[in-house]
């Protein structure tokens, strides 16, 4: 039984974990939810690289993982090719903004890609694809965290409502670029309106399965925090939610 190691900075990685845990549930998976560094997507590269090395460093003492998911598009971009290096014998899978299968079925200035901005100014294909919309929400990871009870709250319309209003009737496609996103599929539509929206969840579960064998063994999950433990309660329940 594979041993399964995801990494985020919070309920972002909740997300990731329970696609992974329904596509392959026969892995032992442990999320680590580094709320002490919350948010990533406001730290630099350099920061990120050293802050994962350690994180990974301390978490292998106890927890001997030999798959490591980093359910966040900003450390993906910014500390897994180092990660690789420092960790050879580990199997590391990112998560990538769906910006592939959106342009599968629309052109580019019709998508809008939602992300940090350390994740817009590091990825890749954003910067690659010439004319695709792009915003950044520096704000929005904290915000669902504290609002995971009522994610319909008048704080977080009121910020979506600021931040994409521009883009209403203008774009069809919405590709979210940070894990915490996925959690606010609706409230996006409702902001913007008929578009439809492009996650990554189920393209990393998809790369897990490739790496794993299914047997019968029921799959174990654990969540843990680096900084506040009455964190704990609440992923569990978004864990457990619809």
């Amino acid at each position: 039984m594979n041993n399964v190691l995801l990494i985020d900075s919070g309920s972002g990685g909740v997300n990731v974990l329970k696609e992974c845990a329904r596509v392959c549930p026969s892995c032992n998976y442990l999320l680590f939810c580094d709320d002490k560094n919350l948010p990533y997507g406001q730290k630099s590269k350099e920061e990120l690289q050293k802050i994962t090395k350690q994180n990974l460093e301390n978490i292998k003492e106890f927890f001997d993982f030999d798959i490591v998911i980093f359910a966040c598009n900003t450390l993906t971009c910014t500390a897994l090719e180092e990660a690789r290096r420092s960790f050879e014998d580990v199997i590391f899978i990112g998560t990538v903004p769906a910006i592939k299968p959106a342009l599968e079925k629309y052109s580019p200035e019709e998508i809008l890609v939602i992300a940090t901005p350390t994740t817009i100014s590091h990825n890749v294909l954003i910067n690659k694809t010439d004319k695709i919309l792009t915003k950044a929400l520096p704000d929005l990871a904290a915000l669902v965290d504290k609002n995971l009870d009522n994610l319909s709250s008048r704080q977080v319309i009121d910020y979506l409502s600021g931040a994409l209003e521009e883009f209403r009737g203008k774009v069809r496609a919405v590709v979210l670029g940070c894990t915490h996103y996925f959690a606010l599929r609706e409230q996006i539509k409702s902001v913007l309106g008929d578009v439809e929206v492009f996650d990554s969840a189920s393209g990393v579960a998809r790369r897990l399965k490739s790496f794993v064998q299914d047997d019968k063994n029921s799959f174990q999950v654990q969540i843990m925090t680096s900084k506040d433990e009455n964190l704990l309660a609440k992923f569990w329940y978004f864990y457990n939610s619809k």
